[in-house]
C-alpha cells in the first residue's frame, strides 16, 4: 500500500533532518523502515495519526537524536564532491597547459564555489523541510541550480580574462608533469577510499585533455588539439550512454523472466 502524501513528506524530512545532524545512515534507515511499517498499518486500519505527522520535525528528530551514533556520512560526502570538483578544475588546466595560480582563482574557489556549493546544500534542505518533495521544489532547486550553473560560466570567463594578480604561471612542461602526478595520485586515493566512480569520472574527463596534449605538444590554442579532444571526449560520452543502456536493457531482461 502506498503511504499518504503527508506521510511520505514527514518521512523525508525526518530522514534528511536526521542525517543533517550527522547520524548513522543505517540507523537512520532501521528508523525510517520502522514508521513506515507503523504508519502503514495505521493507514491501512484509516486510523488517526495526525497527532504523529504533524509533530515538528525537529522535536521529533529530537526523541531519536540522543541515541543515534554520529557519523561523518553525509559530510564525507559533501567533502569528496568538493574535492573533487576541485580537482576537476585544477587537473584539467595542468593538462592544457591553462592552469595559473591568480588572486581571481583563490577567490573563486573560496567565495564562488565553496561559497554556492554550501548555500545550495543548505538551501534545498530548507526548501525540502517547508514543502517536502513537491513540484515547488522541484522547480525553485531547479531554477537555483541553474543560476549557479550561470554564475561558474561567468566566474570562468572573469578567471580567464581578469586573473586580478599572478601569483605563479607554471611552465608547459610543468604545468603537464603536476597535472599527470595529481591525477595519478588522486586515481590512487580514490581506489584506496573505494570511490571507483570518482576514479573513473576524472579519468575520463582528463582523457581528452591528456590525449590532445600528447598529439599537440600541449598547445590548447592549437585547433589540432580542440578538434582531437573533442572526437575523443564525443567518443568516450557516447560510449558511457551506450554502455548505461546496454546495462538498462540487460538488468530488466533479468528482473523480467517473461521477456527472455
Amino acid at each position: 500500500m502506498m503511504l499518504s502524501k503527508k506521510a511520505e513528506d514527514f518521512l523525508l524530512k525526518l530522514r534528511i533532518e536526521l542525517l543533517f545532524r550527522g547520524k548513522n545512515e543505517n540507523e537512520v534507515n532501521t528508523i525510517e523502515e520502522e514508521l513506515r511499517d507503523h504508519i502503514t498499518i495505521a493507514e491501512e486500519n484509516n486510523e488517526n495519526i495526525d497527532s504523529l505527522l504533524n509533530t515538528p520535525i525537529k522535536s521529533y528528530a529530537d526523541k531519536f537524536s540522543t541515541h543515534l551514533n554520529m557519523t561523518q556520512g553525509l559530510f564525507k560526502y559533501i567533502l569528496y564532491f568538493i574535492s573533487f570538483m576541485f580537482i576537476m578544475t585544477t587537473i584539467p588546466r595542468m593538462l592544457d597547459n591553462s592552469f595559473q595560480l591568480t588572486i581571481a582563482l583563490i577567490c573563486y574557489f573560496l567565495f564562488i564555489f565553496l561559497g554556492s556549493f554550501i548555500f545550495i546544500v543548505f538551501f534545498i534542505k530548507k526548501l525540502i523541510m517547508t514543502w517536502g518533495d513537491s513540484k515547488i521544489t522541484y522547480i525553485i532547486s531547479g531554477i537555483s541550480s541553474a543560476a549557479i550553473f550561470g554564475l561558474y560560466i561567468l566566474s570562468e570567463y572573469l578567471l580567464r580574462n581578469y586573473p586580478l594578480f599572478i601569483i605563479w604561471s607554471p611552465s608547459q612542461t610543468t604545468n603537464f608533469i603536476l597535472g599527470l602526478i595529481l591525477l595519478l595520485l588522486t586515481m590512487l586515493t580514490c581506489f584506496i577510499l573505494k570511490q571507483k566512480l570518482y576514479a573513473g569520472l576524472i579519468l575520463l574527463l582528463c582523457i581528452p585533455n591528456l590525449i590532445g596534449t600528447l598529439f599537440t605538444g600541449g598547445d590548447f590554442t592549437n585547433k589540432n588539439y580542440v578538434i582531437i579532444s573533442s572526437i575523443i571526449l564525443l567518443i568516450i560520452s557516447w560510449s558511457f550512454i551506450i554502455y548505461t543502456i546496454i546495462k538498462y536493457y540487460r538488468e530488466k531482461k533479468l528482473d523480467d523472466p517473461s521477456q527472455s
